[in-house]
């Protein structure tokens, strides 16, 4: 029996041990365990602020895709209206290259009937000149003419009186007068 107590003793003494060993074991387990939890809980506290961060930057970024897209809008809403304008614009000038077109059309037809009248005038202006000088003429045989006709009436009263000796010089004025005629 000492014997078997003695084992007992030894086996209880290795129980012992192991029991020991197995504390410090799960004491050591336990410290990593709570280690490993503390820096579980850093991480997911950590990971809980990137996640925090990452929110909020979605948030921004959400934000700020929200004013873009009403700045595209509001964009394409004026490149609409500017491509409308520009169209217009177009337009107008292109009507006011064809009006202006016209109006140089009409300004060379202008030139082209000024000339046409300067040319008429000068004409005209000529004749003017040729008919006055005519008149010239016509007034200077005229009062040539009625010279005459009172030199002929003159003798035609002086005939049969004491003065017919005038009749000649009547006859050599009615001469050069006919002749001044005829150039």
């Amino acid at each position: 029996m000492l014997e078997e107590l003695q084992r007992l003793q030894a086996h209880i003494s290795a129980l012992k041990t192991r029991l020991d060993h197995y504390e410090q074991e799960n004491q050591l387990l336990h410290s990593a365990k709570a280690t490993e939890a503390e820096q579980h809980h850093a991480e997911i506290a950590q990971k809980i602020g990137i996640i925090t961060q990452k929110q909020q930057e979605i948030d921004q970024l959400t934000e700020k895709a929200s004013q873009s897209n009403k700045q595209l809008k509001q964009m394409t809403h004026d490149a609409a209206a500017l491509a409308d304008r520009y169209n217009r614009l177009e337009k107008s000038c292109t009507d006011l290259k064809n009006r202006f077109q016209e109006i140089l059309s009409e300004r060379n037809e202008l030139r082209t009937l000024q000339e046409k009248l300067q040319n008429e005038q000068r004409q005209s202006q000529l004749e003017i000149n040729a008919l006055q000088q005519e008149r010239g003429r016509l007034l200077q045989k005229n009062e040539l003419a009625q010279a005459k006709v009172e030199a002929i009436i003159q003798r035609l009263n002086i005939l049969g009186t004491p003065q017919d000796k005038n009749a000649e010089e009547i006859g050599k004025l009615a001469e050069l007068s006919d002749q001044n005629e005829g150039v």
